[in-house]
Parts: C-alpha cells; sequence; structure tokens
C-alpha cells in the first residue's frame, strides 16, 4: 500500500476545492452560483456518473461476492441512521441541525472521493465493489437522505421522490447490472465523459460555499472535534472489530472499512443548497472531515489493513 498515493489524492481534492474557493472571492461566480451548480450534479452529472460506473464491471466478477457486497451495504443504510441518531444525543447536538448529522454520518464521500482512494489502496479492481455499495448509497440518499435534508422531514417520501434523476438512475443501473444488458458504446461513453465531471464540480460547490463563510468560524465549530474522532476514527474500528469474524474475504473487508473511514459526503452541501437546510454547517463537516482524512485513512488503512 502506497500512503503517499493516497495523500496526494487527498491533496488534489483540497487544490480543486480551492479554486472554488477563489473564484466566488474574486467574484468570478455569484453568490447563486453553487446552488445552481449543486442542481447540475444532482440531476446530470451525478446520475451518469453512477450509469457508466455499470459499465466498467467486469463479466467475471464472482456473483457470490457480489451478493455479500450487496447484502453489508444494505444492512450499513438500515442500521447506520440509528447509530447516527445515538451519536447527535451523545454530542447534544441542537434538534433543528440533528438531520444533518444523522446525514453527514451516514453517507460518506464514495462516489466522489472514495473511487479513487479506494483504487490507490486495493487496485483498480476494487471500484468494481465500491460501485455495488455507491448504487446502495444512492437509493438511499435520494429517498431516506432527501427525506432528513428537506423541510417536511420524513413525511416527504412519497412516490414522487423515486422519480427523481438520480433516484431513478441509481435503479436503472441495478436493473442493467442483473439483466447484464450493456449501454451501447456512443452513450455509455457520453455518460462517462459527464460523470468524470461529478468530483471536481463538487468540490468546486464546497469551495464556493466555504467562500461565503468566516474561516475562523470553521475551525470553531466546537463539536465537530469529537464528531471527526468518532466518526473517522472509532466507527471505521469498530466496524472492522464487528466484521472481521464475519466476513472472510480480506478484501471485501478492507473496502468496506475504508468506505466507512470516508469524510462526510459532498452531497451533504449539495443537499444543504439544495433544500435551503444548514450550508454552513454542511460545509464545515465536509470541510473539516475531508481535511482529517488526510491522515485518518492512511493511518486506518496501515493500523487495521496493514
Amino acid at each position: 500500500m502506497d500512503i503517499g498515493i493516497v495523500i496526494s489524492q487527498m491533496l488534489e481534492l483540497f487544490f480543486i476545492l480551492g479554486l472554488g474557493y477563489l473564484a466566488a472571492r474574486k467574484k468570478i461566480v455569484s453568490s447563486q452560483f453553487g446552488n445552481e451548480l449543486s442542481r447540475l450534479i444532482l440531476n446530470i452529472t451525478l446520475p451518469c456518473l453512477m450509469l457508466s460506473s455499470v459499465a466498467a464491471m467486469p463479466t467475471d466478477a464472482d456473483q457470490s461476492t457480489v451478493i455479500v457486497m450487496f447484502v453489508l451495504s444494505i444492512l450499513f443504510f438500515t442500521i447506520m441512521p440509528f447509530v447516527a441518531y445515538g451519536l447527535t444525543r451523545v454530542l447534544r447536538i441542537k434538534s433543528e441541525d440533528r438531520n444533518l448529522y444523522i446525514y453527514m454520518t451516514t453517507w460518506s464521500n464514495v462516489g466522489f472521493m472514495g473511487f479513487p482512494v479506494i483504487a490507490s489502496i486495493f487496485g483498480t479492481g476494487a471500484i468494481f465493489y465500491a460501485t455495488i455499495f455507491n448504487l446502495v448509497f444512492n437509493f438511499f440518499n435520494f429517498t431516506l437522505g432527501v427525506a432528513l435534508m428537506s423541510e417536511e422531514g420524513f413525511k416527504s417520501i412519497r412516490l414522487k421522490n423515486f422519480l427523481t434523476p438520480g433516484i431513478l438512475s441509481a435503479i436503472i443501473a441495478v436493473l442493467l447490472f442483473v439483466s447484464g444488458i450493456q449501454i451501447p458504446e456512443l452513450l455509455n461513453a457520453t455518460f462517462e465523459t459527464v460523470g468524470s465531471t461529478t468530483t471536481p464540480l463538487a468540490m468546486i460547490v464546497i469551495g464556493v460555499s466555504l467562500a461565503g463563510i468566516s474561516m475562523k468560524s470553521v475551525f470553531a465549530e466546537l463539536r465537530l472535534y469529537p464528531y471527526l474522532l468518532i466518526k473517522q476514527i472509532l466507527f471505521p474500528i469498530a466496524a472492522w472489530a464487528v466484521l472481521q469474524p464475519i466476513i472472510e474475504d480480506t478484501y471485501i473487508l478492507g473496502i468496506m472499512v475504508v468506505i466507512i473511514a470516508m469524510p462526510v459526503a459532498t452531497s451533504a452541501v449539495l443537499f444543504s443548497n439544495l433544500y435551503e437546510n444548514n450550508v454552513a454547517l454542511a460545509t464545515k463537516g465536509v470541510f473539516m472531515t475531508t481535511l482529517a482524512s488526510v491522515i485518518t485513512i492512511p493511518v486506518i488503512s496501515w493500523l487495521l489493513l496493514g
């Protein structure tokens, strides 16, 4: 495992974030740019990324391992919101920010940041299994995630929530995988090209959002410090301890642990912009956890995975 490559990948994301920050500070983009770009990512580039990832799956993948990854992913998103709620009570999070903390704890940066980091640790073949997790991630993200972040709360889970580009793309991606149907090469190339813009655009959105916040206030958000310790150190270690006796395949175990160790998903900022939630807190959470992950992910990888 080359820790230097992992750190380099994370620093690259920070440089892209910095470009968004400078663009906003220098008035190159307007204050509404973050909201508009968030809509573009959630409705266009992210669905394209999901659809194109299916075509990259190897045809000779072990079906039993795929099923294990699906089951583990579903269990994670079924159990984790309850664990996250308990964490908000322990940290005494204000009621108006509780749902955002639950979201930040449950949804980590898998698609935007996780793919390149996982590939650098385990090799490019690991992206396939990370994609399986990401399919489940997006299904829950555009249902339970939307419910948490919207003003209506859990009452917002209605049939129309399943008709968003994100959830429809996730369902189509699963159906394509199960059926073995191949997307036409030209169409898939289009999805791949558009989807590849998701990571830089998402980091730019964070940078733009950060430009409207005092840097002093970012580091003054005291509850984020114990939150960082619990989310990015204790949770991955606990997950490793629980899963090690259950998962014989150390490859899958390692991928799951690194996924859990990822920082807060950039979609926390995207959804906060879209649903007029606490954008400042979401931005601070993403920024602080991503900054910390430059150290925590290499440490976790070295301690637990050798």
